[in-house]
């Protein structure tokens, strides 16, 4: 049984799960993180703050980075998509530039125990 799982399922994870120390996001930069086959989230880390999100489009539902962790617009103010440039505010994951306005990106619980990010729980629970 692997230290995610539960004793009634080996294949479920429990939570909250380690996913990396702080200091390995980049200040102003992001960082992925593939879940499973099928889900991916990222962290945003900007002005002292994390923010995570689903890695997934909510006009094309695709996901947004074109390369590992690049997530980022060049001036790093935005999260863009890379399938057609919808740009959106990191702070809030709503859309202001792109196909899908009105729309926002959706957000990860997590939280932060001693320099290390943790998900509490499952993102993918969540198929919007």
């Amino acid at each position: 049984m692997s230290a995610n799982s539960t004793p009634e399922n080996p294949q479920e994870k429990s939570y909250p799960q380690r996913l990396c120390a702080v200091d390995d996001i980049p200040t102003g930069g992001a960082k992925g993180f593939q879940l499973d086959k099928f889900n991916s989230i990222f962290a945003v880390r900007k002005e002292g703050e994390l923010y995570l999100y689903r890695n997934r489009c909510p006009h094309a539902r695709l996901e947004l980075n074109w390369m590992p962790d690049r997530f980022l617009d060049r001036s790093r103010d935005y999260i863009m998509c890379a399938a057609h440039g919808a740009l959106f505010q990191i702070d809030s994951g709503k859309c202001i530039s792109g196909p899908c306005p009105g729309t926002q990106l959706s957000p990860v619980a997590h939280t932060i125990v001693d320099g290390q990010l943790y998900l509490n729980e499952d993102p993918s629970k969540d198929r919007t």
